[in-house]
């Protein structure tokens, strides 16, 4: 199902939090600024030229691909495409180029960000800015390197900027951690008397948007782009395939019809009307975002960026300063007008007024320095704070590249590069899963409300500190599983999951009793527009004792003792927010066959683990699968998946079978079934005191029978996700609360619990169970994840003949499982050194309770790596700075203790 927000009309909701609660401007805390323009600072900008158009506006009547939109992702989009060989590619823009937002943007580039792929998109940008476009077209493309002080006033806040970092820092890029009184050497007005620690990072700098943009046109032009200005999209248009699914078939402008079968939306903060005529939703909205522009200011010239944690960028522009940020009363911008080119809004200065007394403390001569001119424009924001990128769930041949989160520019280089690859080979070349449009979620309740909050909640926090097990406020409640409410009367802290509300894990009073008010608050946008704060919010209260880099002391303690119940008695798990998809038709065992990694068409009452590939063996997901017969007596197969994998998994499989002409049906069923997993020694006794089925003593591990517990029909099996003999039981949602409710009833006679998914991570990352998209996605091949057991010898399946190809070959990065005895966590992302090199970083990681130790997954890097090589090294693991032993090895601690899962056992 899509995605059904509507962009084009605002709810009375969205009315009510436009206005805007004011902070008073300090009359004598700036120059006076009753003079001050709306302009941008770059001499270059477009709008300043007087000349006539000289883009071509003869439109073509076909091409391969067509960019929409001229700003910094769509300029790197159509340079690559082009230079890729996508063939004839043509780039529409309504006006002029960067006459969007990108010509306004605050012409940044950071060299580390919070995310791998971001970072690696940044540093993507940074090449092609500084290196590869000026050796094209023998001009310069407008960087200039001035490197950034990040500054942290507390220690969380360095801590954060550590973590950050981590990607980069394995990526060559150099860091510098500085103390606070080293920094006037580098920047010598800046006021360090508040600060905890700095990072300087030397390779960041900034770009002159226009330079930057007119470079890709002009490098493009030898490989054939054809350029289009003043030329706007009234519409695409599609036509059915054999399956009743849509195709890009052409663009519709006011200058003719364009045919094509590949349309990239990179139309930045316009991109919703464009995807609106052809009913794709895309998830993003439109704030005012701004920037001042001071007059001189001695001594700024050639000084370093700064980023204030928490607070604000500052910029040297010239002999000026330059400086912004992020507010938690922004301004919604309810209509943006087709036609808006070139334009600013007048700058809303008791709003920006945060970010002036912020400038003032860390640069004191911003306080007597005038205001030369101010920037306030719109820029589009998403619910996760990543970029929408990829193709369309719904139409073919239509890829989205909008919504950067004020970052197009950082980003643009990298992500066009992406989008060009995933055009052409229908994959970009790194893992994008967090930036993919296929990562949202779908069937909430109230989508406007969940699309509102969350910008809002990703705009207001984006520089505040990003703890590991934090929750958001915002875009709560919308997916609640049939079981929410046995869990907040169990006292369970809520996570959100794809929509999902789901235990996390489950909170006792002083007297051990359940706490049972923990539900979760409507969303007050953090106190602004006037909201008043809650009475007494006791969600936040206990979110908030788990923000912390240590381990945090309660919840650490509860989820414990969930562990050692599951692995001295008996745990119950709710998994029914696991994705579950059905395929069928006529042409369904050949689907599956070419589908997953291990053949199933032959199994009967077998759950399956196997693989979901693409064609260069890549690892598109990990999923359980087993083929069944439906009411109606026609062959099935139903797969689980993780829960947040749902649109992923079923577009993967809905295009294997339109490429390869299958008439086959694939069916999000999630709703519709629900999964309770009964895990632990005693689960056994449990199961029968259910059902009072003796045949359950010779169930197989991986089996699966049909049985009852009461009056109500279970698909019941002997799987665990954890490392314990357990089973799941599957059954229809209408008879679930019953079924739970009898399962709980056993469970408390055997000494159990009910258990959140912060244990089950825990578990079965001691147990050796990879986590889909962290250990697992699709740069990382069976052969590297230790998986090619899960992949028959066949090659019949997609990916099959590349990876008996890359069997052949040296491995230049394999798994490693690592312990670190330290006294504060892994979170992951921390940083991999063998024998004082690094060699990577932690992927997924967790605290083993079983075994008393921190234990993370990793990929050591280094040309032709093996086993005797991960095995013979010293090991450190980089944790928040500080280097702490480790020990490697490539298969689990855990594994003496895994032969239980597998193990038969007698409990009638």
């Amino acid at each position: 199902m899509s995605l059904i927000w509507k962009l084009n009309t605002v709810s009375s909701l969205q009315k009510k939090f436009i206005l805007s609660s004011r902070l008073k401007l300090p009359s004598n805390r700036l120059s006076s600024h009753h003079t001050v323009k709306n302009d941008v600072p770059y001499e270059s900008s477009i709008h300043r030229k007087k000349t006539e158009n000289s883009i071509k506006n003869k439109i073509p009547t076909e091409a391969d691909v067509v960019v929409i939109g001229a700003g910094s992702v769509g300029c790197s989009t159509a340079y690559h495409l082009s230079k890729l060989g996508a063939g004839k590619v043509v780039m529409l823009e309504k006006s002029q180029i960067t006459s969007g937002t990108t010509w306004h943007t605050a012409g940044i580039l950071w060299s580390f960000r919070h995310s791998e792929s971001e970072t690696i998109m940044q540093l993507q940008t940074r090449d092609l800015i500084s290196k590869i476009l000026p050796e094209e077209t023998g001009e310069d493309a407008g960087w200039l390197e001035t490197g950034t002080l990040n500054l942290a006033r507390t220690k969380h806040q360095f801590i954060d900027f550590l973590q950050n970092s981590a990607f980069a820092k394995t990526m060559g890029v150099e860091m510098l951690q500085l103390q606070p009184n080293e920094i006037n050497d580098i920047h010598p007005l800046l006021n360090t008397s508040d600060l905890y620690g700095v990072i300087y990072s030397p390779a960041c700098g900034t770009m002159d948007p226009a330079t930057y943009c007119m470079s890709y046109v002009k490098a493009a032009a030898k490989y054939g782009l054809e350029m289009i200005e003043n030329c706007t999209v009234k519409g695409i248009t599609t036509k059915e395939d054999y399956l009743g699914l849509k195709r890009v078939q052409s663009v519709e402008t006011n200058l003719g019809t364009i045919k094509t079968n590949n349309i990239v939306n990179c139309a930045g903060a316009w991109a919703p009307y464009i995807a609106q005529t052809i009913n794709e939703n895309v998830p993003q909205l439109v704030y005012k975002h701004a920037y001042v522009v001071t007059e001189a200011i001695e001594g700024i010239l050639n000084t370093p960026m700064v980023k204030d944690h928490g607070s604000i960028y500052i910029k040297p522009q010239g002999n000026a300063l330059q400086f912004g940020g992020y507010e938690t009363n922004p301004i919604l911008v309810e209509n943006l007008p087709q036609d808006f080119s070139f334009g600013l809004y007048d700058l809303d200065w008791d709003i920006f007024s945060i970010h002036t007394n912020a400038a003032i403390n860390r640069v004191p001569a911003v306080e007597t320095t005038g205001i030369r001119s101010t920037v306030c424009g719109p820029e589009s924001f998403t619910p996760d704070g990543q970029p929408n990128m990829g193709e369309s769930t719904q139409v073919r041949g239509y890829f989205h590249g909008s919504g950067f989160n004020s970052g197009g520019m950082m980003l643009g280089g990298g992500a066009g590069r992406q989008l060009a690859h995933w055009v052409i080979h229908g994959k970009p070349e790194i893992d994008l899963v967090n930036c993919d449009i296929r990562r949202h979620p779908i069937n909430l309740s109230n989508p406007n409300k969940w699309l509102l909050e969350k910008c809002h909640e990703k705009f207001a926090r984006r520089y505040s500190v990003h703890f590991p097990h934090d929750q958001s406020l915002g875009g709560r409640n919308q997916r609640k599983g049939r079981l929410y409410q046995e869990h907040a009367d169990a006292g369970a802290l809520f996570g959100n999951k794809f929509g999902f509300e789901r235990p996390a894990y489950f909170v006792k009073d002083k007297d051990g009793h359940p706490q049972s008010n923990l539900n979760v608050l409507e969303y007050d946008f953090y106190r602004a527009y006037d909201n008043k704060p809650h009475d007494r919010d006791y969600y936040c209260d206990e979110v908030l004792k788990d923000c912390t880099f240590e381990f945090p002391e309660k919840s650490h303690e509860l989820i414990g003792d969930e562990c050692m119940k599951c692995r001295n008695s008996v745990a119950v798990f709710d998994l029914s927010y696991m994705a579950k998809l059905y395929i069928g038709g006529k042409d369904a065992n050949q689907t599956v066959t070419r589908l997953l990694t291990r053949d199933i068409t032959n199994t009967n009452n077998r759950f399956v683990y196997s693989l979901m590939l693409n064609k260069d063996a890549g690892v598109e997901c990990d999923v359980l699968a087993t083929k069944i017969t439906n009411k109606s007596g026609e062959t099935e197969y139903y797969i689980t998946a993780p829960t947040s994998a749902a649109q992923h998994c079923h577009s993967h499989i809905q295009h294997l079978i339109q490429n390869e002409k299958l008439h086959s049906t694939v069916e999000d069923r999630t709703e519709d079934i629900s999964i309770i997993s009964v895990q632990g020694p005693m689960s056994g006794h449990v199961m029968y005191e259910l059902t009072k089925d003796t045949a359950l003593e010779k169930l197989k591990y991986a089996q699966w029978k049909s049985t009852k517990v009461g009056d109500n029909e279970i698909m019941l099996g002997r799987v665990s996700f954890v490392g314990e003999f357990g089973f799941e039981i599957h059954c229809s949602s209408d008879h679930v609360n019953q079924i739970f409710a009898q399962v709980m009833d056993k469970v408390h006679k055997h000494n159990g619990c009910m258990a959140g998914f912060r244990a089950m991570e825990s578990l079965s990352t001691e147990a050796g169970f990879h986590h889909w998209p962290h250990s697992l996605n699709a740069n990382i091949n069976p052969i590297e994840a230790r998986l090619t057991q899960f992949c028959s010898p066949s090659t019949k399946y997609l990916g099959g003949e590349a990876l008996e190809s890359l069997k052949s070959l040296p491995n230049q990065k394999l798994l490693a499982y690592f312990t670190v005895d330290s006294n504060v966590p892994l979170i992951g992302h921390e940083i991999i050194w063998r024998n004082n090199d690094i060699v990577g970083f932690l992927r997924s990681s967790d605290y083993g309770y079983s075994l008393g130790t921190n234990i993370g997954y990793g990929y050591v890097t280094i040309s032709s790596v093996t086993d005797k090589i991960i095995e013979s090294g010293d090991y450190q693991i980089e944790i928040m700075g500080e280097r702490y032993p480790a020990k490697a090895s490539i298969t689990t601690p855990y594994l003496p203790h895994l032969s239980k899962m597998f193990k038969m056992r007698k409990f009638t």
